[in-house]
């Protein structure tokens, strides 16, 4: 009995660590099957698009930073990953503006 409990372990341990592959293999082929898109409503600008290469941008580097700005500006689910990242922010550094405003008015109080 004990060695099947330690083999179901194993066998979920190994699942567990398939998914950050499988995250990632996945929006992979997200990033590959979605159309790009052009416009950006919730930030009113244009997206970024695949860059024209030539060996000079390659040299002197402009190629490289124009396929980052393409690659962060095409993520699958971009405006959902956005959302996530902005209230994450708000609950952190509201917590930490009230403390830090709390410790503030003790400090005060204190004088």
């Amino acid at each position: 009995m004990r060695i099947n409990n330690n083999k179901n372990c194993t066998i979920i341990q190994n699942i567990m660590c398939m998914f950050p592959l499988l995250f990632i293999l996945a929006m992979f082929i997200l990033h590959l099957a979605l159309p790009d898109k052009t416009f950006s409503k919730e930030e009113r600008r244009y997206l970024a698009q695949w860059p024209d290469f030539s060996t000079e941008k390659v040299l002197n580097g402009s190629y490289g930073a124009k396929v980052e700005s393409y690659f962060s500006d095409q993520f699958p689910f971009r405006n959902f990953w956005i959302h996530i990242q902005e209230g994450s922010n708000q609950i952190l550094f509201k917590g930490e503006l009230y403390y830090f405003t709390n410790e503030l008015k003790n400090d005060v109080s204190r004088l």
